[in-house]
């Protein structure tokens, strides 16, 4: 069998989806769509949610095997695969340790209630077990914003899971939303967003510009004018500021691939902030002069 053909059989979905630090990491399909599927702004809310059987996930980490070539990292894909319970994620990484003796690290997303669901005493098993780090999308520092977006979660509970993940020595990564709040809400999304980072340790932080997909919620809130979109500029002023409070000591990696829809601003955190927010400004004097 070609490594085409087994790549055929590996993933149901014609498209993965992962965040840019998991990259280079060997790919599991694991569940499909969100457990939760009901915030506003989420194009996944669309799908519908499944875990596949495990005798397939078995069959595709044999699979895997032929084409994994040493890689020490497997990403378990889905909207958060984390939801699964202990004793079933368990029975798969069993099965990751036999059939891919390379792995050492597993990395998935999860939703901060599918970790305040499990007690602490499985999530040191499933850290034992070879889960290193988690994702989770925090998106917003503010309780409002949350809320706005129908998130199912509250700050206290998100900072509630990380303060679990960091006592289990999980690594995790945080996703967040820039726009979120629109026009009305945007400066508390900001500096609510920062004030949080600042009491987090996250190993990265993947910032990027809201975007509004057909067929959610929020595309509805945003054609009857009860959410006001904004600008790519105006987004970018809004990191400027967020970026501007932040003041986080343990050292992070920072991405957002969205600038103006057309830059990627990445920046070593906390050493390189001052260079990067200059070079923001660059960007927002660039595009104010070409308006």
């Amino acid at each position: 069998m070609t490594r085409e053909e087994i790549y055929a059989l590996l993933y149901d979905d014609p498209e993965v989806y992962r965040p840019p630090f998991e990259a280079e990491s060997a790919l599991l399909e694991v569940t499909h769509g969100c457990s939760y599927g009901k915030c506003f702004f989420c194009d996944f809310a669309n799908d519908a949610y499944y875990h596949f059987d495990l005798e397939d996930v078995i069959s595709k980490i044999r699979l895997l095997s032929h084409v994994i070539d040493g890689n020490d990292r497997l990403y378990f894909l889905g909207s958060n695969p984390f939801c699964l319970p202990t004793r079933r994620l368990l029975t798969i990484t069993d099965a990751v340790h036999k059939y891919l003796p390379s792995v050492e690290q597993i990395a998935m997303y999860a939703r901060a209630d599918d970790i305040n669901r499990k007690s602490w005493i499985d999530m040191n098993r499933l850290r034992q077990a070879g889960i290193t780090d988690l994702h989770v999308g925090l998106e917003s520092g503010s309780d409002e914003v949350l809320k706005l977006h129908n998130k199912g979660e509250t700050v206290s509970d998100i900072k509630k899971a990380l303060d679990t993940l960091e006592s289990c020595d999980i690594n995790y990564h945080l996703t967040a939303i820039l726009g979120m709040g629109g026009r009305r809400l945007s400066q508390e999304h900001a500096l609510k967003t920062a004030e949080v980072l600042n009491t987090l340790h996250p190993v990265s932080i993947w910032c990027m510009a809201l975007k509004i997909w057909p067929r959610t919620p929020l595309y509805k809130m945003a054609e009857s004018g009860a959410f006001q979109q904004m600008t790519p500029l105006e987004v970018l002023k809004e990191e400027r500021l967020m970026l501007s409070k932040t003041d986080m000591r343990k050292e992070c990696i920072y991405v957002d691939s969205t600038a103006l829809n057309k830059y990627t601003i990445s920046i070593r955190m906390p050493y390189a902030l001052e260079s990067a927010l200059k070079s923001i400004d660059d960007l927002i004097r660039q595009e104010e002069n070409n308006m």
